[in-house]
């Protein structure tokens, strides 16, 4: 029986295969100290394009007011090395009365309904990469925001 070695997994080695999602080295963008933003990671082919980011939740205080939406798209959110909590508001009118929020744990993900109104998720236990998965494009020509008049925290 031949035995194959398993190597480490590098950019370099797998790249005959694909491309390897991850955070390290790479560029990135996003708010300083909410959240480092790894757009297109990768993407789906089809009728549309899909892209698929990865997204650094980092650990900070459990306030919130910013919400935005998509119109054209779902956003799929995947955590992959740690816990999140997520805020969100049905299509509508953003206000205090109907914000909801949920615990994602990793293992699980949800999936943003077009018009549903959310934001960075935030990490529980330390700082967390999720990925992220809607329309490529979506960050530029399909996002509309909305902050709520006072702050929110979450009760755990």
């Amino acid at each position: 029986m031949k035995k194959i070695k398993v190597q480490m997994l590098t950019e370099e080695a797998f790249a005959p295969f694909g491309a390897v999602l991850q955070t390290e080295g790479k560029p990135f963008g996003g708010e300083a100290g909410m959240y480092n933003w790894y757009e297109k990671q990768a993407a789906v082919e089809g009728a549309e394009v899909v892209s698929v980011n990865l997204l650094t939740a980092i650990q900070r205080e459990y306030r919130f007011d910013k919400f935005e939406a998509h119109k054209r798209t779902t956003e799929t959110v995947l955590p992959l090395t740690g816990g999140l909590i997520v805020a969100g508001i049905p299509d509508g009118e953003v206000t205090e009365d109907r914000v909801q929020a949920f615990y994602v744990p990793v293992g699980k993900g949800i999936s943003w309904a077009p018009g549903a109104w959310h934001y960075a998720p935030f990490p529980v236990g330390g700082d967390a990469t999720c990925a992220v998965i809607f329309r490529h494009g979506t960050g530029a020509d399909d996002a509309v925001f909305a902050t709520l008049p006072e702050e929110m925290v979450f009760e755990l």
